[in-house]
């Protein structure tokens, strides 16, 4: 295995544990603990968001996925990494109709998922 595999696999695995430890911590959050000195709860929400995000791109390098497939990975990523945004905007038209948009992506990549395993490929 070569450095930068080694350095991208570790990079990989500690973004999806601090996204894991983000999300734990958000649910800390709500439980009513008091949160750290110098975060906001938009940076709280978005944290998980962005690490699971760019965790999940960077792991692309190692699971090669086919083209269409990498294509809805990617998408599914950036829909987080959007999401992670949304989360730190002041709740206006534009955020709204960003959060809108992140519905749509969710449904779009979940629908695209669902109908690859209901519609068999051409040739089968």
């Amino acid at each position: 295995m070569s450095i930068l595999s080694a350095i991208l696999r570790w990079t990989c695995f500690g973004l999806a544990i601090a996204s894991l430890a983000a999300s734990l911590g958000l649910l800390i959050g709500d439980s009513g603990i008091d949160t750290p000195a110098g975060l906001s709860m938009a940076a709280i929400s978005a944290a998980p968001l962005f690490l699971a995000g760019v965790s999940f791109l960077v792991a692309q390098y190692f699971v090669r996925p086919s083209r269409a497939e990498l294509l809805k990975n990617v998408l599914l990523a950036a829909t987080f990494l959007l999401w992670g945004a949304v989360q730190l905007m002041p709740q206006n038209t534009m955020s709204r109709r960003l959060g809108n948009l992140v519905i749509a992506l969710y449904v779009l990549d979940l629908a695209w998922a669902t109908l690859g395993k209901v519609i068999p490929p051409e040739g089968n």
